[in-house]
């Protein structure tokens, strides 16, 4: 849980130093919500693990993946949220479909989730939404799913299993979107006040 506090610090204080703000600007936050729900998920998630039975899970994972759900639906337009939520879901299972060959093929490394699936997942996300809520939405989702998938047949089942690689992929996502926004800001216009970079990014966009 340490890598994901550490990376959800990290976004905290680039939606306080203003490097997020195209991120809010997609999601239609202020940037005091979405300091308070990043703040909010490393606090709570100091507080000890639940546990139902076979089942836990901290308080702070639990309320970051129901806040992630229910965002693909809020301030969005029905069609992009469900072209989003349906992307999350299909990489989401090709992930836990190279996570099964993996483990049939005896490479120990990815028949789970980890850093090299959440990178790369990030990076897709960012490259097929081009939109900071969606990237960061479908990236967290795509790693939700095959966290909980993978622990199928183990004696337990817990929410925060591989949490980490989902604040790295969502982080991941935030991270080129904030930076390629950045860039094409401050890019030299033409006559007409447009860049053909900013409109080849801006094309096919989810919004």
């Amino acid at each position: 849980m340490l890598i994901s506090m550490i990376i959800l610090g990290v976004l905290a204080l680039m939606v306080i130093v203003g490097l997020g703000r195209p991120f809010l600007k997609d999601f239609r936050l202020h940037w005091v919500a979405a300091l308070i729900f990043f703040l909010a998920v490393i606090g709570l998630n100091f507080i000890p693990l639940i546990r139902i039975g076979n089942f836990s899970f901290s308080v702070g994972t639990a309320m970051f993946y129901l806040v992630i759900l229910g965002a693909f639906f809020v301030k969005s337009r029905f069609s992009s949220a469900i072209t989003a939520f349906a992307a999350g879901l299909v990489f989401g299972g090709l992930i836990y479909a190279a996570t099964r060959v993996s483990a049939l093929t005896g490479n120990a490394f990815f028949a789970t989730t980890n850093w090299v699936y959440a990178l790369v997942m990030g990076f897709i996300a960012f490259i097929l939404a081009r939109n900071g809520k969606y990237s960061f939405l479908i990236a967290s989702l795509a790693l939700m799913l095959p966290n909980m998938l993978v622990q199928i047949g183990m004696d337990g089942f817990s929410l925060n299993y591989g949490f980490d690689w989902t604040i790295v992929a969502a982080g991941t996502a935030f991270t080129f979107h904030a930076l390629t926004m950045l860039i094409l800001t401050h890019l030299p216009a033409d006559k007409k006040g447009k860049n053909k970079l900013v409109e080849m990014f801006e094309t096919d966009r989810l919004k």
